[in-house]
């Protein structure tokens, strides 16, 4: 009967320690797919992410540039008017004299 108990004991902790193993290799195995998907993930994202910062710069840029153009061209625009007076400033006092 004690040798009964004992082997039966065996078998039990072999079975637990089975299952603990089992237990074991299931966790890794989920860390390492885990892992693996979070790796996948990054180098999809990341280049998404990389273009979209790098379309921001460049409108923020193309921005800039644009309300400079305007700002030129109003200014052009001023200072076109201002030699045409100018011009004509000087045709009226050929004339006069």
């Amino acid at each position: 009967m004690n040798t009964e108990i004992k082997t039966y004991e065996k078998a039990q902790l072999l079975d637990n320690i089975e299952e603990y193993i089992e237990q074991e290799s299931l966790s890794k195995t989920i860390v390492k797919n885990l892992i693996l998907t979070i790796i996948f993930s990054l180098t999809i994202l990341f280049p998404k992410i990389y273009i979209s910062s790098q379309i921001y710069i460049k409108s923020v840029q193309i921005n800039k540039l644009l309300n400079e153009y305007y700002s030129l061209k109003a200014e052009n625009s001023l200072l076109a008017s201002k030699i045409e007076k100018i011009k004509f400033k000087n045709r009226m006092e050929k004339l006069t004299f």
